[in-house]
Formats: structure tokens, sequence, C-alpha cells
């Protein structure tokens, strides 16, 4: 019953619940928001396993950090930032070929920095191998069917006998990691 009574709620009263711990509201605001932020993600990416993996994520953040929301600001407007900085991550941190292509472009195919940007693209790709060599080796086979591969979250489950919700959950932990060793990594982004 408390359900439909929260369902009768503004955002604004479903935050300030949600800031004392509710769960109810939580929920409830899931239910309100998930499938226009999945729209509003999927606009940008491109890809439905990607925006998937950014709404898992800011919901995530929600719950971590939900005594520090304010009920006084938009909870679309705070999804929306939350979600935009995650996906500017996202191209900063994955999108290391595009990168490569614009330096190629901006000096030119006959660059004379040709024998270096051919070591740093190999720097890329052994590293990015050894990103996910590191993974576990059922998250490594996973990731690599959907990032390698291209299938998606119910093709790699029908193929492993496994649930929809077990290979996102393999995917965005592989991510996650994947995420947190670039970072370490950096160095060889200010060689571009």
């Amino acid at each position: 019953m408390q359900t439909v009574k929260l369902s009768t709620k503004q955002d604004k009263e479903l935050v300030a619940l949600l800031k004392e711990g509710s769960h109810q509201a939580f929920e409830e605001l899931y239910v309100r928001y998930k499938d226009r932020l999945m729209y509003f993600c999927k606009q940008i990416m491109k890809d439905k396993n990607s925006a998937y993996d950014i709404v898992h994520d800011v919901f995530l953040q929600i719950l971590k950090t939900h005594e520090f929301l304010n009920p006084e600001l938009s909870f679309w407007g705070y999804l929306q930032t939350l979600a935009q900085n995650r996906i500017l991550n996202e191209f900063k941190r994955f999108d290391v070929h595009s990168r490569f292509a614009q330096h190629i472009i901006m000096n030119g195919k006959d660059s004379n920095n040709q024998t270096e940007n051919q070591i740093i693209d190999e720097d890329y790709t052994i590293l990015f191998n050894n990103l996910i060599e590191s993974l576990s080796p059922r998250q490594k086979e996973i990731f690599q069917m959907s990032r390698i591969q291209g299938l998606t979250y119910k093709e790699i489950a029908e193929q492993m006998q496994i649930s929809v919700e077990t290979v996102r959950e393999h995917v965005s932990l592989a991510l996650k990691k994947i995420k947190k060793l670039l970072v370490q990594h950096a160095d060889i982004h200010v060689k571009l």
C-alpha cells in the first residue's frame, strides 16, 4: 500500500524520503526515471549495453550518496548531470582509437612521427590486451563476447546458460576494473 501512496508523491517529496533512507522512495524514483534515463543515454552512447551500464552506475551512485541529495533541486536534472559525467568519462577512457585518428588527421597522413604513432598504437593495444587478461576468466570471456564480438547480453546469456542480469553484472565489474587500471596508465595519453 505504501508504494501506491509513494507513486502519487512529487519528486521533491520522494527525494526527501530517500535522503532519510527510504528504499521504497528509491524504487519509485527508479521506476519513474530508468526508461527515460536509458533513452537519454542511448541517444548519446548509440549502444544499448553501454547505456544500460551508465544507467546502472547512476542509480548506484544515487543509492550510495542518498544522504547528500537536495530535495529542492530537479531530480531529473541531477540524473542527467550524473549520466553526462559518466558518459564523458567513458569517452575519455575508451576512445583511444578516436584520439589516435584525430592525431593523425591533425598531423597529416605523412606525419614525420609515423614510427612514434605506430609505437603508441602498439602500446595501447598491448595495454588493452593486458587489462583484459587481468580479468577473471569468466569476466574475460563475457567481456570479449560483449565488447569484442558484439554479442548482446541476451545472446551471451543463452550461450553460457546464465541469466542476462549475471551477464550485465560481469560486464559492469569488468568495465570498472578496466577503468580503474586505465587511470593508472594515463601517462600513455600524454604521448598523443
